[in-house]
């Protein structure tokens, strides 16, 4: 059996013991599978892997799906991508960072969204750069009944971008490029409520970022509908801060949470500095 202890908040939990540079056995990859669908959210300790070997790793929980920012796909391999607080001589961001500091669900803004993604930390600072994650299911579980009957049969309109990105403290997405990126993800539609593709359970889904509307509702009334969903899955009680060390992958539950990353600033040195390569996958795992 894994090793496994509970993180520091509602839900989650950290794997010691694993050595992802090598293949996974099928046996052990089972119960890291149960781990991440049990609990939303594992972070695998410990980790001194290349960029192939993440790759790798991340095919055990589905298909890569690479970022509309083709730009920032890593050359030979599409699916994985840099995330960084680095900036170039001049003080540009070499990654875009903080473009991920708001509410929302990767891939939410594509007609097959995500279903995990995982990042692994070769750099970490001191301070600040975690990642919150709000667990969606718990959210949909805690509503009263007639909320839920409210939502039921609901689809909620999606398009690339922070719906909120005008509002007091709320930041942009990481921009578009060009007409291409734009092209490649118009709007689309998700049930504002989704039972989960493997376990079933019904989750909130995306009711931060990407979603715009609701189908059949008044721009208004959808829109307020949406901001009470937020700012009620995205309370502290249903809210798991990682703070990361080198060496972490922590991999997420897309088909039932959100997240978002914590604003920080420009790498000034290595107390401060933020690498990741992240991967986000579709679909389902191939032993399941």
């Amino acid at each position: 059996m894994l090793a496994t202890t509970p993180l520091d908040g509602p839900f989650g939990v950290r794997i010691d013991g694993l050595d992802l540079r090598a293949p996974v056995a099928d046996d052990v990859m089972r119960d890291v599978l149960r781990a991440f669908y049990d609990n939303l959210l594992i972070v695998i300790s410990g980790q001194d892997l290349t960029p192939v070997e993440f790759e790798r790793f991340a095919r055990g929980f589905g298909t890569p799906h690479p970022h509309v920012l083709s730009h920032r796909r890593m050359p030979g391999l599409p699916g994985v991508m840099a995330i960084s607080n680095l900036v170039d001589d001049d003080g540009t961001p070499v990654h875009g960072f903080n473009g991920a500091a708001f509410w929302h669900t990767d891939q939410s803004y594509e007609a097959e969204p995500s279903s995990a993604t995982m990042l692994y930390a070769v750099a970490a600072p001191a301070t600040g750069g975690r990642t919150l994650i709000a667990n969606l299911h718990a959210a949909y579980d805690a509503l009263d009944d007639a909320m839920k009957a409210r939502l039921d049969g609901l689809t909620a309109i999606h398009l690339y971008g922070n719906r909120d990105e005008d509002a007091p403290g709320e930041l942009p997405a990481s921009a578009l490029r060009d007409d291409a990126q734009r092209a490649a993800v118009p709007a689309c539609r998700h049930p504002l409520v989704r039972r989960h593709p493997v376990t079933g359970r019904k989750a909130l889904y995306a009711v931060a970022g990407t979603s715009r509307g609701i189908e059949g509702m008044a721009e208004p009334d959808a829109l307020a509908l949406l901001a009470e969903l937020k700012a009620f899955a995205t309370a502290d009680r249903f809210v798991t801060g990682h703070r990361y060390t080198v060496g972490d992958v922590a991999i997420w539950d897309t088909a039932a949470t959100l997240h978002k990353a914590e604003r920080i600033g420009p790498a000034t040195g290595a107390h401060d500095t933020r690498f990741h390569y992240r991967v986000t996958v579709k679909g389902t795992p191939p032993l399941m």
